[in-house]
């Protein structure tokens, strides 16, 4: 019996080593497997959370790289590349997973906010700012929806240095170049563009074409002592007296050069104007900003077109005051009247064209009162607007005017008052019985001295153009929100401040047409200048006439600088 319990002993001890190996080996082979599952979590670099370094004088994306960096990376990552598994390794453990912590879940505790699930977009790389075209977009989604949190408490600086940033985290950034709302628009997020350099050469090379002009005339009278073309344009000789800056005030012939100056220059910027309610104030920021010369030539338009308004009303004045319109030149007066108020209504399309916050408020205003107008007016506001409301009709129709309909007539009657000029005897003289001196000049010294005149009046105008840039704003977003300027063009100033006095169509409509017609008629309506008082100043025969100008001119002088005034 012992036997057996010992034979049984030794066999299970036998068949226990047998299956003691297979055991320990099962063991270590489970071990391994486990081991070789574990990941060892990288370390997160923690130099990429400190605060950037600070930059002095900081550019514009600088400073939206602090801002970023206190307000946006949490979110959006070092380098813009949003909420991946990268960045979420410098949260700490319990908040690496932003809706399953409980922080940004729709749980979220009312100190906190929900997070979208479909994540955080990047700003930077690939596919990145695809919904928006053009830097004033960028800015106007980060203006007004961000930061996440706290939606709209961005100041614009702030908006407009992170959009600065974001286009440098994406190569986009343009050297020395500040992003505003009459820049952003010009600029792409898409593609790097480059500003053109300084206007000066281009202010140079106009000036230096004048003087040539001027040299070039006088070396071809003394060559050839023939008349050429221009000098054809006027007559062989005119009275001294007469011809002298102190009677005429060279009012005229400064009219002439500023219509030209603005042909050749609106013009040019025909080639990059898109006149549809999209594009137009964008086109207008990239004739601004990126075009050769394009700052220029616009300031080179848009001063042209506001001293052109200035000369003309005292080229008016003059006539009165010298009573020049006498018989035979009564029509011309009426040419010349005719001239200026369709010089006042081009101003004012081209001032539509730019289709900017600055023209929103006039525009609406301005349109409505047509309505205000006895039975045409619903219907002559839609002839004029293209429809119900502002829109792309409106600005295609304005331009249409603009370039065709109202340059096309002022062309005419300038070309028309000019030649009425000639035709009626050329400047206002007193019969040779009764002047006191038969002194002449030729038509070469008047070409001369309007050469001369034209130059100092291009020096004035290029130093306008390059100290003070035409007005331009944000591009019109909404027709809905009135967030422009409440003041009309200067020019019209006068009109608006008379609306606050009665009925808009008596205030807006019938008196601005009601001084149009008493200017025009003067010549017709009041006794004129005796033959033997013109070429002089303030004749007694047209006294009357004379203080109706002045106090007409007077009254619109004194209602536009009250216009003016901030509110």
């Amino acid at each position: 019996m012992r036997r057996a319990y010992i034979f049984v002993i030794i066999g299970i001890l036998v068949l226990g080593g047998a299956f003691l190996p297979s055991a320990f080996v099962g063991t270590s082979t489970a071990l391994q497997q486990a081991t070789a599952t574990v990941s060892i979590t990288p370390t997160f670099d923690s130099s990429r959370l400190a605060q950037p370094p600070t930059v002095y004088p900081p550019a514009q994306a600088d400073t939206g790289e602090q801002t970023y960096w206190g307000m946006c990376m949490s979110c959006h990552g070092d380098k813009g590349q949003g909420l991946t598994e990268d960045w979420k390794n410098s949260f700490p453990p319990e908040e690496k997973n932003c809706w399953d912590s409980g922080c940004h879940a729709s749980d979220a505790p009312a100190n906190s906010f929900e997070l979208p699930q479909t994540g955080i977009p990047a700003l930077a790389g690939a596919g990145a700012l695809a919904r928006f075209s053009n830097s004033f977009e960028l800015y106007r989604h980060i203006h007004e929806n961000m930061p996440f949190a706290r939606a709209g408490s961005l100041t614009s600086a702030e908006a407009w240095s992170l959009t600065a940033y974001v286009l440098r985290m994406n190569e986009r950034e343009v050297q020395g170049f500040t992003l505003s709302e009459s820049s952003g628009a010009a600029i792409s997020v898409h593609r790097k563009v480059t500003p053109p350099a300084s206007q000066i050469p281009g202010a140079l090379i106009f000036v230096g074409v004048l003087i040539l002009a001027a040299i070039g005339v006088n070396i071809q009278q003394a060559s050839t002592g023939k008349p050429n073309f221009f000098h054809h344009l006027h007559p062989p000789s005119i009275p001294a007296a007469q011809s002298r800056f102190r009677y005429t005030l060279g009012a005229g012939g400064a009219a002439v050069f500023l219509s030209l100056i603005l042909l050749v220059t609106g013009l040019l910027e025909m080639y990059y104007y898109v006149p549809t309610s999209a594009q137009a104030a964008i086109s207008v920021q990239t004739i601004t900003n990126l075009v050769p010369f394009g700052a220029l030539t616009r300031n080179l338009h848009f001063w042209s077109a506001q001293f052109l308004v200035v000369v003309m009303s005292i080229h008016l004045l003059r006539v009165t005051l010298t009573g020049a319109y006498a018989a035979p030149r009564k029509f011309n007066h009426v040419l010349g009247v005719a001239l200026l108020a369709f010089i006042l209504l081009l101003d004012f399309t081209g001032y539509v064209l730019r289709w900017d916050e600055g023209i929103h408020w006039a525009l609406v205003v301005g349109a409505n009162m047509l309505k205000t107008v006895p039975f045409i007016g619903e219907g002559l506001y839609r002839f004029v607007i293209g429809g119900s409301e502002p829109g792309d009709s409106t600005l295609i129709r304005f331009y249409a005017w603009h370039i065709f309909g109202l340059m096309l007539g002022a062309v005419i009657l300038m070309v028309w008052h000019t030649f009425r000029v000639r035709r009626d005897g050329g400047i206002a003289i007193p019969p040779p019985t009764e002047r006191k001196e038969n002194e002449r000049i030729t038509r070469f010294d008047l070409l001369r001295r309007e050469v001369l005149a034209m130059t100092l009046a291009a020096v004035i105008l290029i130093l306008f153009s390059l100290l003070i840039p035409a007005p331009i704003k944000q591009p019109i977003t909404s027709f809905n929100i009135m967030s422009g300027d409440s003041r009309a063009p200067w020019f019209f100033l006068w009109i608006q401040y008379l609306l606050k006095f009665g009925d808009p169509f008596v205030m807006g409509i019938l008196i601005p047409i009601f001084v149009v017609l008493v200017l025009g008629s003067l010549p017709y309506i009041l006794p004129n200048a005796k033959r033997e008082e013109l070429g002089n100043w303030f004749p007694r025969g047209n006294r009357i006439a004379q203080v109706i100008a002045v106090l007409i001119m007077a009254v619109i002088l004194v209602l536009t600088i009250l216009g003016a005034i901030p509110k």
